[in-house]
This record gives structure tokens, sequence and C-alpha cells, in this order.
């Protein structure tokens, strides 16, 4: 683990960090110092806590506990003295001062993000997850899809030491994660189950896939009556919701091994999607819409 001020010439630790893990790929190790400038450029005044090298300590494997490192992560910077505690995938940037997200953390206890695709937990969780859990799929089809890109908590909450205890119970039962009691040991196995390739984890054509860390947090959160409320993540590949002022963090997902760099992210965001992208948009929508005018009364 890496601890890195951000914030240079400070005297004292802070009360708060971001947290974030990228192994195994260079792809995820060169996103994490990504993250890390970012973090710089918007002048974050806390730590920044990394794993780029190996798990933390006690962490199980990935394919036995696909993201299991997550609630890890919390604990090591709990364990270190942090209170506000914000993980971050390490495909995800800063666009804006955090300061309004660690402000929810202050005041709820929790930021978690509202899903920017409008999904259910019903749609990403297996038929033994769901089972082992006495959730059936009807009752999941109301649970909100809850990202897990993103979280925050508050060491200070009861709520959120609740919730990140039992989200690592959850995520320790042996089925929740990997979504079912098999061992998983190929990459091609693991995808099967991701996206429910042939039916793998349920026969429901309502399941897309299991997405393993996303509905442990989900049931647990569900229990405990914490809801996915914050509205300033975006996904650059997701155009339905659309990036704005009020975005603060971006998910920026690669499918190579080389990074789009974060000068080329902030220029996309913050010149040509407000001055070219959007007008342009705009533009074609009201020709279209004059056509179907035109067309109506011809």
């Amino acid at each position: 683990m890496n601890v890195i001020p951000i914030r240079a010439g400070r005297t004292e630790r802070p009360n708060r960090c971001v947290i974030s893990l990228g192994v195994g790929r260079k792809v995820f190790s060169d996103s994490l110092s990504r993250l890390e400038e970012s973090l710089r450029r918007v002048r974050f005044e806390g730590d920044f806590l990394c794993w780029n090298d190996r798990l933390p300590d006690g962490s199980p494997d990935h394919f036995d506990v696909p993201f299991g490192f997550k609630p890890y992560c919390f604990f090591a910077a709990r364990d270190l003295g942090y209170e506000e505690i914000l993980w971050m995938d390490s495909v995800c940037i800063a666009l804006r001062s955090l300061d309004p997200v660690f402000r929810l953390i202050q005041t709820n206890g929790y930021a978690m993000f509202n899903n920017n695709y409008g999904q259910m937990m019903g749609q990403w969780s297996s038929d033994e997850a769901l089972a082992i859990n006495g959730i059936t799929r009807d009752e999941a089809m109301q649970i909100p899809e809850m990202p897990c890109s993103v979280i925050g908590l508050n060491m200070r909450s009861p709520l959120a030491t609740q919730f990140l205890e039992g989200w690592h119970q959850i995520m320790s039962d042996g089925i929740t994660a990997r979504g079912t009691k098999e061992a998983v040991s190929t990459w091609e196995e693991y995808q099967a189950i991701f996206w429910n390739r042939n039916a793998r984890i349920s026969s429901d054509p309502r399941v897309r896939g299991h997405r393993c860390d996303q509905p442990a947090a989900g049931i647990v959160a569900h229990r405990l009556g914490m809801t996915p409320y914050a509205d300033s993540l975006r996904d650059i590949h997701y155009k339905e919701t659309a990036i704005n002022r009020h975005t603060v963090i971006l998910h920026h997902r690669e499918f190579g091994e080389a990074i789009t760099t974060l000068d080329e992210i902030y220029r996309h965001v913050f010149f040509h999607l407000p001055f070219i992208e959007t007008p342009r948009e705009n533009i074609h929508r009201v020709l279209r819409k004059l056509k179907r005018l035109a067309l109506s009364s011809s």
C-alpha cells in the first residue's frame, strides 16, 4: 500500500482519503497514476491510498471472491486512522473538487451514487446469490443496482461501519460475490458468470449477468435502509445520462492497454462536449423535428 499526501507541506495527517487499487495489468497501474494526478489538479485536501503491486493483507484471490479486496482497502484506511474514506475505481477521475462528496459523507455517514443506467439488482444477480440471501427475483427487480465504482463511508457513523462489516461478511459467504458455489479458476468461466453466457447463472431472461461486489453491497445497503442518492457520478461511455456542471467524478473505463490521458479527458469534457458535441446534437434534434413536421403537413 502506498500512502501519498496530495497536498504538499502538510504537517499532520488529514482525516479523509481516497482509496483505490490497480493490480495485475499495466493499464490498471497507469489508471491509478491518472487518478492521483486528477486529485492533485482538483486540490484534494486529503491523502491517496493505493495498491498497485498486490492485494491488501488478508484479501482473497479475485476468482474466489471477485472484488473482495474493496472492504479490505476500507479496513486498511480505517486502521490507519482515516475517518472519511472514498473508494474510487482506478479508472475513475476527479473532474471537480471532491468537497461536495465529502460533505455528503460527513452529513449522511455515507455517499452511494445513483445508477446512471436505470438498472435493477435483479438484472445483475445470480439465482444462487439471491437464494442464499433470501431474496426473490421479483423482489430484486425492485431494488436499484448500486454502483460500486465509487462509495464513500464515514467511520464515525455507526450505519457506515455496520454496512462495511456486513459487506465484508456477505462477500465472504462463498456464493454472493462469485455468483455460484462452484469454484471458478479461468477467465472464460468468470466472464460466463459475469455476462450470464448460455444462462450460466440464471435462465430468467431478465438476468444479464452477475456483478459480484455490487449485488453484495446492494443487499446490505437495502437491509440497512441505505439508498443510493448522490448524483455527481457519470460514465463517459453512457450517453443517456449526460455529463454536466454538477458532475464531480467520471468513470472512464479503458478497453485496451493504453489509457486516455487526463488532458485528453479534460479537453473532451470541458471543451468538446459543451461547445461542439452538445450544440451539434441540439441542431440535429431541431432539424429532425422540422423534418417530421414537414412530412406530417405534406
